[in-house]
């Protein structure tokens, strides 16, 4: 009968449909099977209910742990970049900022000007190359975690962030490399973005 109860009360809790997680979930399914969403969400109710922000970026790290082992690192970086991208169509103040500034600008160099602000700093290295280097982790899944990520899986949401923002701007693909971040025990995250 305990047995019993204890499997119902797992089975009560759904995965999330909204929020980051909600958002994570839904680009494990679409790439992948509801086999591996249930694998890698697995005690998802420990990130739900915790209040400790230590703790839900430790199930964070454990969920991308898990999402590597079922399908590999690139099938991963994928979920990840996409899951950056959807976070940034939802921040529709920011992408609308990027575009606005764009338009504003007379060069690109007054523009990454008007985009760096506070701990994030946007320069040209070269005609087609911006470096944009961020003094923190900005993420809030994320950024209070006390022990590194094993890689950069992750922070490939923050790829497929800055290469949304960047695209919204210069109405054109972009390419966008994360060399270092903050939560793999880097000073800063950096990237490198070619137009």
């Amino acid at each position: 009968m305990k047995t019993k109860n204890n499997s119902n009360k797992n089975q009560a809790f759904k995965i999330p449909k909204t929020g980051k997680i909600g958002n994570l979930a839904k680009n494990i399914e679409k790439e992948t099977s509801p086999n591996v969403l249930q694998n890698v969400m697995k005690d998802v109710e420990q990130f739900e209910l915790a209040f400790d922000r230590v703790k839900k970026a430790e199930w964070v790290k454990g969920a991308i742990e898990r999402l590597e082992q079922e399908v590999g690192k690139e099938k991963s970086v994928k979920i990840m970049e996409n899951c950056g991208r959807d976070c940034c169509q939802d921040c529709h103040r920011e992408h609308t900022k990027f575009k606005t500034l764009m338009s504003e600008s007379k060069s690109i160099e007054e523009f990454l000007n008007k985009v760096s602000t506070g701990g994030i700093n946007y320069k040209l290295k070269d005609k087609n190359t911006i470096i944009g280097e961020y003094n923190k982790c900005y993420c809030s899944m994320v950024k209070q975690t006390k022990k590194p990520f094993q890689n950069k899986i992750y922070c490939q949401c923050g790829v497929g962030h800055i290469r949304q923002l960047f695209e919204s701007a210069f109405k054109k693909p972009v390419e966008v490399e994360l060399m270092q971040s903050v939560i793999t025990g880097s000073e800063s995250c950096k990237f490198l973005i070619r137009l």
